[in-house]
């Protein structure tokens, strides 16, 4: 479903925050990350920079130190219009949580040049509203944050906790590996194991000239994919896909690794192809990874029942498993 637009202004009032005695001498950059948690430092960085951050009505540096009775003043982006906002179904939704079923060629959050249309624009405008009612009262406890992401051309599952409390919950949820995530992948080659686990550690490939790949390292983090085969194919294999850690790209990275990338994924099938594609401007990159994020399981952060939440194959991957047939 599409969320309608809501009446009245477009931008919220602007949010202020009075500095408390006991944070007096704080850097406004470590203060505000404080007072804004559902924001990465990078982003409260932004905000200054550009001027949606005032102190005392004025512009000021990130290394400003606060003095008591100081008052920050924040304003925040208006919500897209109807026109860049994707079509996303609706999986679950309760007063703490809302899950979407993501497509392929949707991002989760605005990065790079892709600055609309993604997961993060449809939450917030769904209850533009209520934000706004909100963040008028300088209240940052209800605003739809990413509890997990999913590469652009990955589709599935997306959970965002709409309070700070229930991302603070899924948060230590996530640390303690207690929300378990299914995949499905459509891999290249016939896996020889009816079901692995494959152990490398990964951290960022200094060898690439693209910035955010990553590779299996020494001296990387931990990471674990556990896998299962579904279905073998003439040349190609169905498998259930279980990222015991969450690492950037871990189970593109691994299945690679085995010498069994995702069907679709350039970057770990072949770099200098993927970078011929890109420089026509990503026309010749394929439209998915054949990725779905089928299943998050975890205990609900309010009722404590435990939770499954389910996003069906979609059309595009299912046909492209049928064409390998």
């Amino acid at each position: 479903m599409k969320p309608p637009i809501p009446p009245g202004r477009n931008e919220p009032s602007p949010a202020r925050l009075r500095v408390q005695s006991a944070h007096a001498g704080l850097r406004a950059d470590v203060f505000l990350s404080r007072e804004l948690p559902h924001l990465s430092r990078t982003r409260v960085k932004q905000k200054i920079q550009m001027g949606e951050t005032l102190l005392n009505g004025n512009r000021f540096a990130s290394s400003t130190r606060l003095r008591e009775g100081d008052e920050i003043t924040l304003t925040w982006r208006g919500v897209p219009d109807t026109g860049a906002v994707a079509d996303m179904e609706i999986l679950h939704e309760d007063d703490v949580l809302l899950a979407v079923n993501k497509p392929a060629g949707v991002a989760s959050h605005p990065m790079g040049r892709t600055q609309s249309g993604t997961v993060v624009q449809f939450a917030r405008l769904l209850y533009a509203g209520r934000i706004r009612a909100s963040l008028d009262r300088g209240d940052t406890g209800f605003y739809p944050r990413l509890v997990n992401r999913l590469d652009r051309f990955t589709s599935g599952v997306v959970l965002l906790a709409k309070t700070l409390d229930a991302m603070r919950a899924m948060q230590s949820m996530v640390m303690d590996r207690r929300v378990l995530k299914g995949y499905v992948a459509l891999v290249e080659g016939v896996v020889a194991e009816d079901r692995g686990r494959i152990d490398l550690p990964l951290g960022p490939d200094t060898g690439s000239p693209i910035r955010v790949k990553m590779a299996p390292r020494k001296d990387g983090l931990p990471a674990i994919t556990e896998y299962a085969v579904l279905r073998k194919l003439p040349a190609h294999t169905l498998l259930a896909v279980s990222p015991i850690t969450g690492r950037q790209h871990q189970i593109r990275v691994h299945l690679a690794a085995i010498g069994h990338p995702v069907v679709g994924d350039l970057l770990y099938k072949d770099e200098h192809l993927f970078l011929r594609a890109l420089r026509q401007d990503g026309g010749a990159l394929p439209r998915r990874h054949c990725l779905h994020a089928e299943t998050l399981r975890f205990d609900h952060p309010a009722t404590r029942e435990p939770l499954t939440i389910t996003a069906p194959l979609p059309a595009d991957f299912l046909r492209l498993v049928a064409e390998r047939e």
